[in-house]
């Protein structure tokens, strides 16, 4: 399914799908926007729902390495969040309206919510291995 950089067993290097990565992080970056005037709470909540998702979908989208596909759908998820909140940034200073939280909540919230959208997308891509996994399919016959 698509061009894949690389491959692991082979050792030539990451096998990373650029699609799988790119849907899934940006899945997971529409949660960190959505979610950017809400209480911490509830950004922590959407944030990692969505990050579960993007690293499901980032797996049902490649064939192998999944889990792989997912943690780098959470980067790229994390760094396009970044590159929009810099943008804003720039439209703030320059007099536009003002640009919001990049990290939601605290120092500690931020950690804490970081790590658990990590452990949401990880979570999403093994869980994707898990239900379409050809392991699996020839479990069941």
């Amino acid at each position: 399914m698509g061009e894949q950089f690389g491959d692991l067993v082979g050792g030539g290097g990451i096998a990373l799908e650029p699609m799988a990565v790119g849907w899934g992080g940006l899945i997971g970056t529409i949660g960190l926007a959505a979610s950017a005037a809400a209480p911490t709470w509830a950004r922590a909540l959407i944030i990692i729902a969505a990050f579960l998702l993007g690293g499901f979908l980032s797996g049902v989208r490649t064939l192998d390495h999944r889990s792989l596909n997912a943690l780098g759908a959470w980067v790229f998820g994390w760094l396009l969040w970044a590159a929009i909140w810099i943008v804003l940034a720039i439209v703030s200073a320059a007099g536009g309206p003002a640009d919001p939280e990049y990290a939601p909540g605290s120092g500690s919230a931020s950690l804490l919510i970081a790590a658990g959208s990590l452990l949401a997308a990880l979570v999403g891509g093994m869980a994707a291995d898990r239900r379409y996994s050809t392991r699996a399919v020839r479990r069941r016959y």
